[in-house]
């Protein structure tokens, strides 16, 4: 008898909502996430911004700073179209401090280590799971660097519960190419020799992912720009790197036999600017590709 009451509990229980660790409250706020199932040593400051229209029950939108790690202003970027839109804004900054290079939060912390649950794409669904109230996926979106972290996860963590990720500017990427004879180069500028590979890769292009583009992007000599010789490969700014990486893609999902359900759009005279970007994204997505 005991054991089938606790069957039934454990029923019941998977099918109750799941109830938020650490709930969005109203307004801005911020604190700070230790990653138990990750990196417990590397605390994570987290901003959000709630609507007053929403409870902690919206959808929620993970907004990924660039290289500057200024995760305060990426959210407040996001303000206004929360308030328009209706969600829940989530901006985590992976510190200076923590996070100090291109590897550890761009390509996330990937060479480092082998376990999955200590990548950086992966404190993502572990923070999800801390504040989502019901919610089953979640929106994200990068500018810049931010932009490389997005594309990143969605192929190299293929259990993510990405619902769309907007890719927004990246100064070069990680190429969905998982053949060595048809690569331009190895990993991280593809996935060949990565841990990702054609399974990953086919999941990945059937979830929705736009590469959004800024028209005016063009600067071949911009400062933050990689200059290494695996980036040129992919073109000489980064308006020609998103289009290649698109064009990868097409070529890629042809060859995979699966509809691409990735999408490659501008926004007119804007350049390397993620508030602009920010807001041109969420019309995009959410306010009918105004």
């Amino acid at each position: 008898m005991k054991r089938m009451i606790a069957i039934l509990l454990a029923a019941l229980a998977m099918t109750l909502p799941a109830v938020a660790a650490t709930p969005v409250p109203s307004g801005k706020w911020s604190f700070v996430f230790t990653d138990k199932r990750g990196q417990a040593d590397r605390p994570l400051r987290v901003f959000t911004y709630r609507p007053r229209q929403c409870d902690s029950t919206c959808p929620m939108v993970f907004a990924m700073h660039g290289k500057g790690r200024k995760a305060s202003a990426m959210r407040d970027n996001w303000e206004l179209a929360a308030d328009r839109f209706g969600f829940l804004v989530i901006a985590p900054e992976f510190s200076d401090k923590h996070w100090p290079a291109a590897a550890d939060y761009n390509l996330g912390g990937v060479a480092d280590d082998k376990d999955r649950r200590k990548w950086a794409y992966s404190m993502i669904e572990h923070l999800f799971d801390e504040m989502r109230d019901g919610q089953k996926d979640y929106a994200i979106f990068g500018h810049s660097a931010g932009a490389q972290f997005v594309h990143r996860l969605l192929i190299l963590l293929p259990d993510n519960r990405v619902s769309v990720a907007i890719a927004a500017n990246a100064g070069w990427y990680m190429m969905p190419e998982w053949r060595k004879d048809k690569a331009a180069a190895s990993y991280p500028h593809s996935l060949v020799d990565s841990p990702a590979g054609e399974p990953e890769l086919r999941r990945a292009l059937q979830k929705r992912l736009v590469v959004l583009l800024g028209e005016k992007d063009t600067d071949a000599q911009h400062k933050d720009l990689d200059q290494s010789d695996g980036s040129r490969k992919q073109g000489e700014n980064r308006v020609e790197r998103g289009e290649n990486f698109f064009g990868a893609a097409t070529t890629a999902a042809r060859d995979l036999g699966v509809k691409l359900a990735w999408e490659l759009s501008y926004v007119p005279g804007t350049g390397h600017d993620s508030a602009a970007m920010s807001k041109a994204a969420a019309n995009f997505v959410w306010g009918g590709k105004k």
